[in-house]
């Protein structure tokens, strides 16, 4: 295992006498942020918590470590407005390097570092058509890693750069004049449905989104996150890197490995900083009411704000929180819900603080053909969604149809956002680019509504499956698979596959169930569809029930569609 230098536990280091220290940057870019001077240098950054070491991590010990990767990249030959591709195990150098490329005018990007479920080969050579399409830059991994890059991709142009040789770097350093409209860094996609796309973001893009968004969930002094986001997300990068960047609100920082092997570290951290906002995904909520036991110690009464984020937000998964950890102060008016992308940096809307979810119950039948008509709430059948709040300021949201006008409140259509924080366009596609970002106007690809001015995410459109004229969302059914017994929780995807000879799509259903027998698989199977038929009035073309580990993930560890139908498809087709 690769360790990188880090900070001495509460103890700032000595400065470098060969570092040279950079002028004041303006006060509209990112490098402004880290301040400088004695008192700004004491002012905690974040608490770092690793294979049970805990270090303290200030400003200037920040500022240091970002100076000593800007000393390396550049006495590398790594140039202005070059990008690098950050390739690094969860460690506190991702924070130095990524801000160490910043200060020289390069370009940063975290890039999921593999796992050891991963064969290094495959996901080296993964990332072929983005070394492709980008031609030439810098990546940095460990020794270890360089001969595996060398081997399985074609990196001809590449810088390959092992972060060992950055531990004792002392090299002086030119800072780089920029602009607030110069591009910062990029994220890129988790490659869901496609290629890795880099979302290009300038600084004042970036400054105006943490701004809106910190003014939005009303942030004080004493405020802390707690995250096990991983960096290259962007809720972790965003939220809980460089919002407490900026904002001076001290972040402690999990590994994301120790927190899906041990969920409730997240609650120990949490009670032992007085962890105020944590921002997940809404399959976590699952996760840590399955894994963790409430205790009477357990106290999370600091938390102001449990902030649901980055797929479809169920009612159900908050009631089932705020019900097993009641007795530790989860309140409902904690649990709330953010719609972030990455093309507005992060935040779209955000629920009000202090207030409890808005929620909305709609007919089923209704919805599935574009329409959300409120019923009451005792009435059945009814379908129960969750408001994701009005947009931050600077941002305007608007639903629109096929044609690209504006629908009428409670029609379902694609959700367009334009405001001051958006994105550049999508680096080296200007094609992609255009076909998303017209007039100003973004196409996220998400559907939704808008109800007494809230807005309503319903799914995307490549998560939507038209069967004989009536709509299905992916996700839904996906959550209706997930409560038959036998099904392995979280791990279910439902696809469309067109079928020729009846001329639409039909919904296979891949399942993983490991401990279901080979001879009982067909009854899970039919169990599943009769639940699907009973409950979305759906029947299936195929479930298709198999083992563990069978399902394929992105990188950032969501079920990626586009792989597991071309893998049914193979497995169909060798059958046949």
């Amino acid at each position: 295992m690769t360790t990188l230098l880090q900070p001495v536990v509460e103890v700032s280091r000595p400065e470098a006498s060969g570092v040279a220290r950079p002028e004041p940057f303006p006060e509209g870019t990112l490098q402004a942020a880290l301040g400088g001077g004695a008192m700004a240098d004491q002012d905690l950054f974040c608490e770092f918590l690793q294979g049970g070491v805990h270090t303290t991590l200030r400003y200037g010990d920040l500022r240091r470590g970002a100076e000593r990767y800007a000393g390396f990249f550049q006495g590398r030959g790594v140039r202005r407005g070059e990008v690098v591709l950050i390739v690094l195990k969860h460690s506190p150098d991702l924070f130095s390097a990524f801000l160490g490329a910043m200060l020289i005018g390069a370009v940063p990007s975290f890039m999921p570092f593999p796992t050891s479920k991963q064969e290094p080969r495959l996901y080296w050579s993964s990332h072929q058509k983005l070394l492709d399409r980008m031609a030439t830059g810098t990546l940095l991994t460990y020794g270890e890693n360089l001969t595996a890059v060398a081997e399985c991709t074609r990196h001809e142009g590449w810088r390959l750069l092992g972060a060992e040789q950055a531990i004792d770097a002392q090299l002086p350093f030119v800072p780089a004049s920029v602009s607030p409209d110069q591009v910062a860094f990029l994220q890129h996609s988790s490659g869901t449905t496609g290629l890795k796309k880099g979302v290009a973001l300038t600084h004042r893009a970036v400054l105006r989104q943490v701004r809106s968004y910190a003014e939005r969930l009303q942030l004080r002094p004493g405020d802390r996150v707690v995250s096990w986001l991983p960096l290259y997300h962007d809720m972790g990068l965003i939220a809980c890197f460089l919002l407490p960047l900026i904002t001076r609100v001290p972040v402690v920082m999990m590994d994301p490995f120790e927190w899906v092997v041990s969920p409730g570290r997240l609650f120990e951290a949490i009670q032992r900083f007085r962890g105020t906002h944590c921002w997940q995904p809404n399959f976590a909520f699952h996760h840590l009411c399955r894994t963790v036991r409430p205790s009477p110690a357990l106290d999370l009464s600091s938390m102001r704000a449990w902030i649901n984020c980055s797929e479809p937000c169920r009612a159900e998964s908050f009631d089932l929180f705020a019900r097993r950890f009641a007795g530790a102060g989860v309140r409902a008016e904690h649990l709330q819900v953010c719609y972030a992308m990455a093309e507005t940096v992060f935040a779209v809307t955000q629920t009000e603080s202090d207030l409890p979810v808005r929620r909305l119950c709609v007919e089923p039948d209704a919805l599935r053909v574009g329409c959300a008509v409120p019923v009451e709430s005792d009435a059945a059948p009814s379908t129960v969604v969750l408001s994701t709040g009005t947009p931050i300021s600077g941002l305007s949201v608007q639903i629109r149809d096929d044609q690209g006008l504006p629908v009428t409140e409670g029609r379902i259509g694609e959700i367009c956002i334009a405001g001051d924080c958006l994105f550049d366009g999508y680096f080296l596609l200007p094609e992609e680019t255009h076909r998303k970002l017209r007039a100003g106007w973004y196409h996220s690809g998400d559907l939704g509504f808008l109800h007494d001015g809230l807005l309503y995410v319903t799914g995307r459109k490549n998560d939507l499956i038209i069967v004989h004229g009536r709509n299905y969302y992916a996700h839904e059914l996906e959550f209706l698979v997930n409560q038959v017994p036998g099904v392995q929780p979280g791990r279910t995807v439902a696809v469309g596959y067109f079928r020729s000879d009846v001329g639409s799509e039909e919904v296979v259903i891949i399942a993983e169930a490991p401990t279901i027998a080979d001879s009982t698989r067909n009854d899970l199977s039919q169990q599943i569809k009769q639940a699907l038929l009973d409950q979305a009035g759906l029947l299936v073309f195929d479930v298709h029930v198999v083992g563990a580990g069978w399902l394929n993930k992105t990188t950032s560890g969501k079920i990626s569609r586009v792989e597991n139908l071309a893998k049914y498809q193979a497995e169909r087709a060798q059958a046949a």
